[in-house]
């Protein structure tokens, strides 16, 4: 078993993730604006994908003040340009989506009790944008906090010809996940607070291959590097919880937990890896059909998953026979 191997974009964007749990820690106060917004002499865009390919992507973007300090609740627009030596091209423009959530994770005590500890305020932009060709691209970003509309600030990134993670369309990795027929208690495969043990009773395999749609979440509220596998993991119990008689629910911890509880190190599930993950959380929505519909990397709400999960329903067979019956 190897250690999941992150690249350079997933660590800027787990540092990006990472970081309001220490801000939160030195900082007394503080609104969910982002801080006094007339004190915010400039903004730095940090891109939170781990990875970007030719297609159609779900382009992430944080921003961070000249004090270090996250930006959430701003109004932001991005302009795409692609790169050619000293030329650049404009390929696209779009308005982004703000996106809050509360990071935090969990903490399993000697005596076995389980606690989940609130980590900060987090936040990202979000646009769906199709890049038509890999490369050097830039995106210029212009950020409106309060009244002040700051002047447009740059980061660069690489789209790749096919991303690393299961491709849109592809069918979906025929994985051999742990389920409770593997173990004597759920803790042993999941350290959500509190667990759901339904959605460890079929493997990816048998999910994808059921003839119903499916949601695959990777995550571990645990060991969560960016510290939003909890609230991510959150959000797919609440979606569980609305769809548990039509569509099937895996969830995957991405690491060994026996390794990881023992302090060795994260290691990699043999599903990660076949799953082409270098970062976490992910969500992936599988059709009927067994391939991928929609994938979501990091942070996610509840209307993004509803949205490309309805279309998806009519093609499944909803029958309570079929897939998890619940």
């Amino acid at each position: 078993m190897s250690t999941l191997r992150f690249t350079g974009k997933a660590l800027a964007a787990l540092a990006f993730l990472a970081a309001s749990a220490v801000i939160a820690a030195a900082c007394s106060g503080g609104g969910g604006d982002g801080g006094d917004s007339a004190a915010i002499t400039e903004v730095t865009p940090v891109i939170v994908n781990s990875e970007l390919a030719v297609g159609e992507n779900r382009f992430m973007v944080g921003l961070l003040s000249s004090e270090n300090e996250e930006i959430v609740g701003a109004t932001v627009a991005f302009r795409f340009f692609k790169l050619d030596g000293d030329q650049q091209e404009l390929r696209e423009e779009a308005q982004a989506t703000p996106i809050t959530l509360e990071k935090s994770y969990t903490h399993t005590h000697e005596d076995g009790t389980v606690e989940t500890h609130e980590a900060g305020e987090s936040g990202v932009y979000v646009a769906t944008v199709r890049f038509d060709e890999p490369g050097q691209w830039r995106v210029e970003v212009t950020a409106t906090v309060g009244v002040v509309t700051h002047d447009p600030a740059d980061a660069g990134f690489d789209v790749l010809e096919e991303s690393a993670s299961v491709a849109m369309g592809a069918p979906a990795p025929l994985s051999e996940t742990l389920t409770l027929d593997d173990v004597e208690d759920v803790a042993e495969i999941d350290t959500s607070n509190p667990p759901i043990p339904e959605m460890h009773t079929m493997t990816i395999a048998e999910a994808v291959t059921s003839g119903r749609p499916s949601v695959i979440v990777f995550a571990t509220p645990a060991f969560c590097l960016s510290r939003i596998c909890g609230p991510t993991k959150d959000i797919v119990d609440a979606l569980f919880k609305q769809y548990k008689g039509e569509v099937n629910f895996v969830h995957v911890e991405p690491y060994e937990l026996d390794r990881a509880r023992s302090g060795e190190g994260l290691f990699a599930v043999p599903a990660t890896t076949e799953w082409g993950l270098t970062s976490e959380p992910w969500v992936f929505l599988v059709d009927s059909e067994g391939n991928i519909a929609a994938k979501f990397e990091a942070v996610v709400v509840m209307g993004e998953l509803t949205e490309a999960l309805t279309p998806l329903l009519d093609d499944g067979d909803t029958d309570s026979g079929s897939g998890i019956g619940y």
